[in-house]
């Protein structure tokens, strides 16, 4: 599937994800896939809108695994340091956030697939209150999907508050080590052309903020802005850092303000874009998308425009840009995060290449 060229609403087997994807044009696909059911339901194509929904569950599927273990991740990465108070903060995390944040996690994802399949029956029995099913089962993933945000940013505050702000670059390094090594391994440009690896950078783009429940109206919605050198994804808010920072979005409030005060940055650091404000759980993104791949490949896989508390806490709205060629990228997103452009694209050829 090539998201820049027309193509029917649908869905197509794609092969570097191993499973499927929607198909649609770039304007269609910027459109949340439950808006879409909707869509699908309002024009009687009852069968494209099962597919549609179903689509759904696929999207949120890592978003399942990767929130099912992180946060646990992160608690051993503090219990394995003997760190002094962390019951402690754990139990006033919990008082923050309630029991239900902390333990219903899989609880809420198995209703959310209940939820799925009832409006599925509802759709293919041109049920009237179909809509309404399709409604709940997104408002059952996206109150699941919020705490799961919550809890996981409240305990890198823990982490933040126990070892300093400098431990985020360890934490997220063993977090996401196997994904720094799949994007070493396929987005290299001295292993797969860029064309390709762009392609493949927006449909994962568009899969996985349609399952963060993106955009102002929690659909998945996301603004596609061309230009003559990029093209950029913008969400108002994501659905997770972004929608953390947001009065309007969080409900009670914005996790790095009171009653949360939830740690962002205090001191420029390289995989922070050397900014002061940035949330500890979208620091991931800087180092999965540019400081990481900088230093592995020589180029940033995606160039991101963060928003940073509290200047932008009323409007916390993130753009992701991928650039028609990585020679394109300006030198400034290398110096943001202190290092050079290389004399070079891709990694330093291995023994084995040489040969």
């Amino acid at each position: 599937m090539n998201p820049s060229e027309e193509s029917p609403r649908g869905i197509v087997f794609e092969e570097f994800l191993g499973r499927e994807v929607r198909s649609g044009s770039l304007s269609d696909l910027a459109l949340g896939t439950y808006r879409v059911v909707f869509d699908e339901i309002e024009k009687g194509n009852s069968e494209l809108a099962i597919q549609l929904l179903n689509m759904t569950l696929l999207e949120a599927d890592e978003l399942h695994d990767i929130y099912g273990h992180w946060t646990d991740d992160v608690l051993d990465w503090l219990r394995a340091r003997d760190v002094s108070g962390l019951d402690a903060e754990i139990a006033r995390l919990r008082n923050l956030l309630g029991d239900h944040a902390f333990d219903g996690f899989e609880s809420g994802w198995q209703t959310y697939c209940n939820l799925t399949n009832a409006g599925s029956v509802a759709i293919r029995a041109s049920s009237p209150d179909a809509v309404d099913q399709v409604e709940a089962a997104r408002a059952s993933w996206q109150h699941t999907h919020d705490d799961a945000v919550d809890v996981l940013y409240g305990v890198l505050d823990i982490a933040v508050k126990l070892v300093g702000e400098e431990c985020l670059r360890e934490i997220w390094d063993m977090l996401m080590g196997e994904w720094y090594d799949a994007h070493e391994k396929r987005l290299d440009v001295k292993v797969q052309d860029w064309s390709e690896s762009s392609r493949q950078l927006q449909i994962a783009i568009l899969d996985g903020f349609h399952g963060h429940l993106t955009g102002p109206d929690r659909l998945g919605d996301i603004e596609i802005i061309e230009e003559e050198d990029r093209l950029g994804f913008r969400f108002a808010p994501c659905g997770s850092g972004g929608r953390a920072m947001s009065d309007k979005a969080a409900v009670g409030g914005a996790r790095p303000g009171p009653p949360f005060n939830m740690a962002v940055t205090t001191k420029p650091h390289d995989w922070a874009w050397n900014k002061v404000g940035v949330c500890s759980y979208c620091v991931h993104c800087c180092l999965l998308n540019e400081l990481t791949p900088i230093d592995r490949i020589g180029y940033p896989t995606r160039v991101i425009d963060a928003p940073v508390w509290p200047q932008d806490r009323e409007d916390p709205s993130c753009t992701w840009w991928v650039y028609k060629h990585p020679s394109l990228v300006p030198d400034s997103v290398y110096e943001r995060v202190g290092r050079k452009r290389p004399d070079h694209l891709g990694s330093n050829p291995s023994p084995e290449k040489e040969k």
